[in-house]
């Protein structure tokens, strides 16, 4: 018959296994985003989306420069096919920003075998952004599998 200690040990041994598994699986999701947004600035389709809403989240961001906000913003845009695509970014601002009028247009990257991921094209282009984003994934990847930490 196992001790309430030996219990209390397989737990913990238990707890640390899902921990390593649910952070190194977020590292992989970081990881493929970066590698996404890359190909879709590379590889993807163009196409022209009409923005449809913008909604401001939250209040003021709690950074060092005052009067910034988090928006929501989601586009549409149309298949040569004809079937409508819907997408959504996140994007901070100021204070001032503009309603959707359903005029406003922006260049959407999208893949044809799959449009339903796409991405604006400005989100595309910054491959810095994409490589810190593939290397915070590594990173995590590798801090929970690496040795030193598999012996604590």
């Amino acid at each position: 018959m196992k001790t309430r200690s030996q219990k209390k040990a397989r737990s913990t041994a238990g707890k640390k296994i899902g921990a390593r598994i649910g952070i190194s699986l977020l590292g992989i999701m970081f990881i493929f985003w970066g590698l996404i947004t890359v190909a879709l600035g590379i590889v993807g389709e163009k196409g022209v989306a009409v923005i449809t809403h913008i909604r401001r989240e939250g209040g003021e961001r709690n950074e060092a420069i005052r009067g910034r906000y988090t928006y929501c913003i989601a586009y549409r845009f149309s298949l040569p096919d004809g079937r409508r695509i819907e997408g959504w970014t996140k994007q901070i601002g100021d204070s001032v920003f503009l309603k959707a009028t359903g005029k406003s247009i922006r260049p959407v990257r999208y893949f044809a075998a799959f449009p339903h991921i796409n991405a604006l094209e400005k989100d595309t282009q910054s491959y810095w952004g994409q490589a810190v984003i593939v290397g915070i994934g590594a990173f995590l990847i590798w801090v929970m599998n690496s040795k030193r930490t598999r012996k604590k």
